[in-house]
């Protein structure tokens, strides 16, 4: 389990047990109580209005009750009372603070409810729903989920699509299990009790070797756990290497590995190891790069990049920023100050 998807629970929990208290709070108190606790603990710095904007009014003279703005990713926060039942107004007056903030993403919640509008989807505001959250989901799949729609470091890379279809995924798996354990619990005890097996287990296990029901059946009725998780997958990550006067700035795009060094990027004018494979690789590299003009010397200590450079992984891009043998994910450091071994794939 992440740090997040932990925090997220812990808060779940407390408001759950708050509310059984205090049902149906107004909207003050679900902004206070509620939705500023979940985006601390999503991560977001809810003391810095520069990050979770309050009612900044918009050219059309309108406020919406949050602006988020973390790094490449932002979206509208629209709240409401926990008496109110979201709708097609809610949902028009969110994603036109959305619209104007320049972004297709906004959030509508009661604080029981939270949902995601996509200004992108076609049709009516009820048709641009693209996620559907409600508190009271079983054991914690709505924390979970909650985390994954509100991860703070998801929305700084911009990953928020891929976010909501992989929640999307998990729901629809939820879907098809609670339809296996209605359809087919009655089959298999019907096929145990014809075949006077002891356990519903071995039943489960014979029907589905005989092919009564499929093996996704078979694991379903076992409780075998899914292989199906929700996955962050950011677009890209931006990356800064700073060595001895050199400043590299690259990003790098998980979904096909490649790291590009961006351009007005300086490396060191020096290769370390004369003869060595390492040091003949970043002489070669270099050569190529100047002869395609994409790499010029600047002075006698710096080397710059004046077009993007892409790169099949992290060291061969420090390797050429310091000119020596370097380890690219102990060197790159995200806007956090983290290595890039903190978002390297498992």
């Amino acid at each position: 389990m992440s740090g997040i998807q932990e925090r997220i629970r812990e808060a779940v929990a407390a408001i759950g047990a708050w509310l059984a208290q205090s049902p149906n709070p107004g909207e003050a108190i679900v902004r206070q109580a509620i939705v500023l606790r979940v985006l601390h603990a999503a991560g977001f710095d809810i003391w810095n209005p520069a990050e979770v904007v309050p009612e900044e009014t918009n050219a059309t003279g309108n406020r919406s009750d949050f602006l988020i703005r973390a790094g490449t990713g932002r979206f509208a926060l629209e709240i409401k009372g926990m008496n109110v039942t979201l709708g097609a107004p809610q949902f028009q007056q969110a994603s036109t603070y959305a619209v104007n903030e320049g972004t297709r993403w906004a959030i509508v919640t009661n604080g029981r409810v939270w949902i995601a509008i996509d200004e992108h989807l076609p049709g009516r505001w009820e048709e641009r729903v693209a996620l559907k959250l409600e508190l009271g989901q079983e054991g914690h799949t709505f924390a979970d989920d909650l985390a994954a729609l509100l991860d703070a470091e998801m929305w700084r890379v911009d990953g928020f699509a891929d976010a909501v279809q992989n929640i999307k995924n998990c729901q629809q798996q939820r879907l098809d299990a609670a339809r296996i354990l209605k359809e087919k619990t009655p089959l298999v005890q019907a096929f145990q009790q014809e075949h006077e097996i002891g356990s519903f287990e071995s039943a489960v296990r014979l029907a589905a070797q005989l092919g009564t029901i499929t093996e996704a059946e078979r694991d379903v009725l076992l409780g075998v756990p899914s292989q199906t998780k929700i996955v962050h997958l950011p677009r890209e990550i931006h990356f800064t290497y700073c060595l001895l006067g050199a400043e590299a700035h690259a990003i790098y795009r998980p979904a096909d590995g490649t790291w590009t060094v961006q351009a007005g990027s300086t490396a060191l004018n020096r290769v370390l190891g004369e003869s060595g494979t390492n040091a003949r690789g970043i002489r070669g590299r270099r050569q190529g790069y100047t002869k395609a003009g994409q790499l010029v010397e600047r002075s006698a200590e710096l080397l710059e990049y004046v077009q993007d450079v892409t790169y099949k992984s992290p060291s061969a891009a420090a390797m050429d920023i310091s000119g020596a043998s370097r380890n690219g994910w102990a060197c790159w450091k995200d806007a956090q100050g983290r290595p890039a071994q903190h978002h390297r794939p498992e």
